[in-house]
């Protein structure tokens, strides 16, 4: 179960500029098309999330799970995913390009159309 509600969640990125969700179990929640510009997700659980649409451009999101998370169409631009956990994950159409996934887990995850420089 999730620690905030998506309703939470709207509200900590509509007053928050580069939000501090570190930490935070977001996992099962429909965050789609969300703004995460600069969000700090460092070590946050989105397991089973469903992200597709989202802009997450700068997003830190390092030593989190995404296990099973539903990235379809996410703008990960120039974001951290270093040591990530994204089994499974669907990165279709994602937006990767200077994205950091130096030490995440891929195995499993479905990238068809995903674009950009993955370091």
């Amino acid at each position: 179960m999730a620690d905030l509600t998506r309703k939470e969640v709207i509200m900590i990125l509509a007053t928050t500029t580069n939000a501090r969700l570190a930490g935070v179990d977001l996992s099962g929640l429909d965050l789609s098309s969300l703004n995460f510009a600069g969000a700090d997700l460092i070590r946050a659980n989105l397991s089973g999330a469903n992200l597709s649409n989202a802009y997450m451009r700068g997003a830190h999101i390092e030593d989190a799970n995404l296990e099973r998370t539903l990235l379809i169409n996410v703008n990960l631009k120039e974001a951290s995913l270093k040591g990530s956990n994204l089994k499974g994950a669907d990165l279709t159409n994602a937006n990767l390009t200077d994205a950091n996934l130096f030490g995440a887990d891929l195995s499993g995850a479905k990238m068809a159309g995903a674009k950009g420089v993955v370091r």
